[in-house]
Parts: C-alpha cells; structure tokens; sequence
C-alpha cells in the first residue's frame, strides 16, 4: 500500500476530508455561537453581559451589536432546528398550547413548607401560589421534584416516590388538581438514568404516559436531557393524554458533571 510520510494514503484522504469538514463547519459558526459543541445555548455580547468591577467593568456596546447578536440568534435555532428535525406538528397540539406561555414556572421540592402543612397533614397549595403572587407575581407552571434528596435509599423509583407523598395517588390527584383551579399546570420529573431502583414492569415511556395520566399532570422535566426521544411524546398520543416535555440542556449539565 503506498504511503506519505509514513502515512497509508487512505488514511490520509480520510484526514483531509475530515480537515476539510471541520473548517467548512468552523467557518459558518456565528459571531456568538456557543464556545465548544457541548454547549448547547448561545452566548450574548460581552456588553450585553453583567460585569463587575472585578472583570472589568462594563464594556460599551457597539450600535450594531444588537442587531448582529440577534441575526445570530436566528441562525443558530434555524441549525438546532435541522440537528433535531424539528417537526411543528406537535408544538401545534390543543392540548399544549399552554406550553406557548408559560413563561415562569419554579422548580419546587416535595418538602418545601409553604407546600405542606405537617401539623394539619394536607397539602396547602393556595398558601404556596399565594407567597410566589406577593414575591415576583406568580408562576404559569410548577415542576414538582419528588425525587431529590430520597433518590436510592431503597429499591423505589421515581414514580414510587410519587406514591410516597403524603395521601398517595389521590392526594396527588387532589393536589395536581388545586393547581389547575388556580391556572398552574404541574410538571414532574423523569430520570432516564433510574435503573437500579424497582423496574415498572415496562417500557418507561409507557409508564410515565399512563401515570401522569392518573394523576392528571400537564408535563415532565428531562433531567439531565439534552432531548427527550419521540417514544415518550408517542406513548403520551397512545394514551390519549399529551404531555409537554422539556429536557434540561446539557450546558447545565456541565457545571454538575464537571465538563
């Protein structure tokens, strides 16, 4: 086989079109495109960026630098769109048009105290929604974590720990439904990564469409997603109960795993 320095020439073609790629895909990175392929969200404008006295200061925008951060943006969702094969069809549903403007929602722990009232032993939802109304005026959602902090102490998973709130399933169903008497639609978590806990008896996409039917929940929270795979929205359709998912971006991720 013939070689250059040392080098098969197949090997080397393969070198050059990969050389080749990578800069044609390096020249058409914008302006503020993310620092390296794991981030998944658009940088803004250094001037655009709180600064304190120790970074510097703040630095002046240019007057056209808005305008080109914005151009960028729109590029950069044009090629996630492509990377993801976005498809509207879904987006397009009834039953998640409330996803288009729910633009608060907080993310809530099982033991937060405005939440639950031990001594009374009963969920106390109009307390919590009305503490959040006086703090920053209210939320469109909420994603309740039952998971965190009793995640794998035992062999149950994360719909277990669902049933283990206080009043099991239906106290869920009452609760989830004083949420929706006040305009909030709840969300809850779904960990891809639960496998050593009790297995549900299927596929999880299937489990987590027929619970969150049960208890009549509007959506689920990826957590450590970058995506959440078609199965899931699919397994909602067979049910005949859509559910809006949202994945949590891996540039979040990041700052837990150390990337």
């Amino acid at each position: 086989m013939k070689k250059f320095l040392g080098v098969s020439l197949p090997m080397l073609s393969l070198w050059i079109l990969v050389l080749v790629f990578a800069t044609g895909a390096r020249a058409q990175d914008t302006l503020f495109a993310p620092e390296t392929y794991w981030d998944q969200t658009i940088n803004s404008p250094t001037c655009m960026t709180f600064r304190t006295a120790a970074d510097g200061g703040v630095i002046p925008c240019m007057p056209y630098t808005h305008q080109q951060w914005l151009a960028d943006l729109s590029r950069w969702r044009v090629e996630r769109r492509i990377r993801v094969g976005y498809d509207p069809a879904r987006y397009s549903l009834p039953a998640l048009q409330w996803a288009q403007s729910s633009f608060i929602q907080p993310l809530m722990m099982v033991h937060d105290r405005n939440f639950y009232d031990v001594g009374q032993g009963k969920y106390t939802v109009d307390r919590y929604l009305d503490d959040l109304d006086k703090r920053y005026g209210g939320i469109d959602s909420v994603l309740i974590w039952s998971t965190y902090p009793n995640m794998g102490i035992d062999d149950r998973n994360q719909h277990d720990m669902v049933r283990s709130m206080p009043g099991g399933v239906e106290g869920v169903k009452k609760m989830v439904a004083d949420f929706h008497r006040r305009g909030v639609r709840v969300l809850f978590p779904m960990m891809m990564w639960d496998l050593g806990t009790r297995d549900p008896g299927k596929p999880w996409p299937t489990a987590i469409a027929e619970f969150m039917k049960e208890i009549d929940a509007d959506g689920i929270n990826g957590d450590t997603q970058d995506g959440v795979p078609l199965a899931f929205s699919l397994a909602t359709d067979k049910v005949g109960h859509p559910l809006a998912f949202e994945p949590k971006v891996l540039r979040t991720m990041k700052s837990w795993i150390g990337m």
